[in-house]
């Protein structure tokens, strides 16, 4: 085997480590053991955010024309952002009723199934499954039924909507921007599941960045539909 193929399935390898990763935060969500099981779901993040530059940087595609790695990691994304983080919303009773759970799924299915999940220019098209971030924040937040399901239900429908979202490991828009805001944020969130009750001003200073996202990538949506240049 030459050293290139080998490359290529070292990142196929680390791809797959998420997945591991994530059967083993749902164990430990089966557990109660709800921070470990959002910091290992973190680790998924992290990894799926940096096996695509990995990959390309490679050029496992070339190198492995035969195996697909996108679908590798399609198949792991819905473990880790979508199956857990239901589990989980159920499991911790942070919802009013386990069939409230139905939204993720049916909205990540819907996602996955789009030809169109990535667009051309690179950007997410429809709110990009990220229900692990949800999940997250209505753990720590403890809101009321009413709140809970809202917060579920907003996403689930904005899923449905062929808006653009930023894809910073892939489009250049803001990357640094938000690459830049994504590490403080990552580090806000350690902490805040490290506490044993997490800081109330920590937890709303750290919703600025996804309120960040959400403001940048609907920005960026409307400059593409007025023909505008980015």
């Amino acid at each position: 085997m030459t050293l290139r193929k080998s490359a290529a399935w070292l990142v196929h390898l680390y791809t797959a480590a998420g997945g591991f990763i994530g059967l083993y935060a749902l164990f430990v969500a089966a557990e109660g053991q709800y921070e470990l099981a959002f910091l290992l779901l973190g680790v998924t993040v992290a990894i799926d955010a940096t096996d695509g530059l990995l990959a390309r940087w490679i050029r496992v595609k070339e190198v492995l024309p035969t195996f697909d790695g996108a679908m590798v990691d399609n198949i792991i994304d819905f473990l880790t952002y979508i199956w857990v983080p239901a589990f989980i919303l159920v499991h911790a009773e942070i919802i009013p009723h386990p069939l409230w759970s139905i939204i993720p799924v049916i909205a990540g299915l819907y996602v996955y199934g789009q030809t169109t999940m990535k667009t051309d220019d690179n950007f997410f098209l429809g709110f990009p499954s990220y229900w692990n971030i949800v999940a997250l924040y209505l753990y720590l937040w403890q809101p009321g039924p009413v709140v809970a399901v809202l917060t579920l239900v907003i996403p689930g429908i904005l899923s449905f909507v062929p808006t653009r979202y930023l894809y910073p490991s892939r489009n250049r828009f803001l990357a640094k921007t938000t690459w830049a805001l994504a590490v403080p944020w990552l580090i806000a969130m350690v902490i805040l599941l490290l506490q044993e009750t997490p800081n109330p001003l920590l937890l709303a200073a750290s919703a600025l960045y996804p309120l960040y996202y959400l403001v940048a990538s609907f920005y960026a949506d409307y400059r593409i539909r007025r023909g505008l240049p980015l």
